[in-house]
């Protein structure tokens, strides 16, 4: 009988799941809040195209929203983290858009400057040396804002953890372009902090899978293979609960455990 009455409530659960997610592909029928919050449970389940298209739809129906932009912008910005070509241009150029337009609307909340930090960075991967490092200045802007308004947002500490890398990481002809065009290399970027910055955003979300992926990489590139080890195989380890690319990002952590040096 429990058995049964088990398998109803899964029944149930399932039936609830598929009516929300239905709701989020059919949003333009839905109220702006229904909307945003069958857009937060496409999310969480994974269906970041139902996602987009709800939160889209909060937005035709209240344009402006702060809350409808802020998470366009988050989703638009994970789905460009896959797609290619032109279709991943598009995502992101319509990512860096909505996060710009969240920032206008609400200056003083910290998920639009978090999210715009971020786009910029998905922007950056695809530009050549001297356009990244002009964002890079942007991206250290946003994300120095975002923590100064809330300092308790694991992301924005992941996002000046990887900017500290990469900037430390610059080869002498990407620090020689700098100094011609941008009047330099911007300042106070180590290795050193971006293992802090990390080691900052897994202390406020510790089963967040990617935090210790990238922790992981940076202790790689420090050749320091024992912490690098540690990382990632908690990356590999943890549930891949915490964000809809978690079994991306642990086959990502898997395939550098594998090339680290035998201990």
């Amino acid at each position: 009988m429990e058995t049964t009455r088990r398998c109803v409530r899964r029944r149930g659960a399932a039936t609830a799941l598929a009516a929300i997610l239905a709701l989020a592909r059919s949003a333009p029928a839905a109220s702006p809040g229904e909307a945003l919050a069958a857009g937060d449970t496409a999310y969480a389940h994974g269906d970041l195209g139902a996602a987009r298209q709800a939160y889209a739809a909060a937005l035709a129906a209240d344009p402006g929203s702060y809350a409808g932009l802020y998470r366009l912008a988050h989703v638009e910005s994970d789905l460009g983290e896959d797609a290619k070509g032109d279709a991943r241009r598009s995502l992101v150029s319509a990512a860096v858009e909505h996060a710009r337009a969240a920032v206008k609307a609400e200056p003083e909340s910290a998920q639009g400057h978090v999210w715009l930090a971020v786009a910029l960075g998905r922007q950056a991967l695809k530009e050549g040396p001297r356009t990244r490092l002009s964002l890079a200045r942007e991206i250290k802007s946003e994300v120095d804002r975002a923590i100064s308004i809330d300092p308790g947002i694991g992301r924005a500490y992941h996002v000046r953890g990887l900017w500290n890398r990469e900037i430390a990481s610059l080869n002498f002809f990407e620090r020689a372009a700098a100094n011609s065009v941008l009047g330099g290399v911007p300042k106070g970027a180590t290795m050193e902090n971006a293992v802090r910055d990390l080691e900052h955003a897994i202390d406020l979300e510790p089963r967040y899978v990617n935090h210790h992926l990238e922790l992981g990489r940076t202790f790689v590139q420090l050749k320091r293979w024992d912490e690098a080890r540690r990382e990632l195989e908690l990356a590999t380890s943890l549930p891949p609960t915490s964000n809809p690319r978690d079994p991306r990002y642990q086959s990502d952590a898997r395939a550098l455990l594998a090339k680290l040096p035998a201990q």
